[in-house]
């Protein structure tokens, strides 16, 4: 598949969650357009190191992102009087990306291979998983002060992968250690690593 790639500094999108960005460049302004009228995915490429972005020809790999990104379909929120937009990009799954495409655009456009997870919890991660989602909640109560925002945020933890993906975007401070959970195949390890950061104090709960 084709995909625009919105490289970003310490950001990673999680299946089945949705992030907020603010986007002000004006060739990702182009890129949002784009996505929507072609209905496009859009993956976020986390930057491992800003210092070593460098321009990248067709035909090449991106060098100054992780191969894996995870991808969605952008919804414009707000569209200011400035010509920026705030945007909700609902996260899809997740590909390795591959080389760059001559496609004549301000902004990157690379082939995708969309990688399949395993969703299936196994029954001895389900204790770890409600302990997880108990964290969660316990967090949503403390740092979301509007109930119609936290009525609804609550509604969307449904699924094993909200939950793991909402954990890991919202309690895990390390954007390096986010990364790590984007990259497991299968959700189990996701809730191990993550309750292990749990017990190990490494979380600011």
């Amino acid at each position: 598949m084709e995909v625009f790639l919105f490289p970003l500094v310490n950001v990673t999108l999680f299946p089945r969650t949705t992030k907020p960005l603010n986007v002000f460049e004006p060739r990702y302004l182009a890129m949002i357009k784009d996505a929507i009228q072609s209905q496009a995915p859009i993956a976020i490429g986390y930057i491992e190191d800003p210092t070593k972005v460098s321009p990248v020809r067709p035909g090449e790999f991106v060098p100054f992102v992780r191969e894996i990104a995870g991808y969605g379909y952008p919804q414009i929120i707000e569209e200011r009087v400035n010509g920026t937009l705030l945007i909700f990009l609902q996260g899809q799954g997740k590909l390795r990306l591959g080389r760059v495409l001559e496609k004549g655009t301000p902004y990157l456009v690379c082939e995708g291979e969309i990688l399949p997870e395993n969703t299936v919890v196994k029954d001895e991660s389900g204790r770890e998983l409600a302990s997880l989602n108990k964290i969660l909640h316990r967090w949503v109560q403390t740092h979301i002060p509007d109930a119609a925002q936290r009525e609804m945020f609550v509604r969307n933890l449904t699924q094993p992968e909200e939950i793991v993906g909402s954990f890991a975007s919202y309690l895990v401070r390390d954007y390096d250690l986010q990364q790590m959970v984007l990259e497991f195949n299968d959700i189990n390890e996701k809730i191990q690593f993550l309750h292990r950061l749990v017990e190990s104090n490494e979380l600011t709960l």
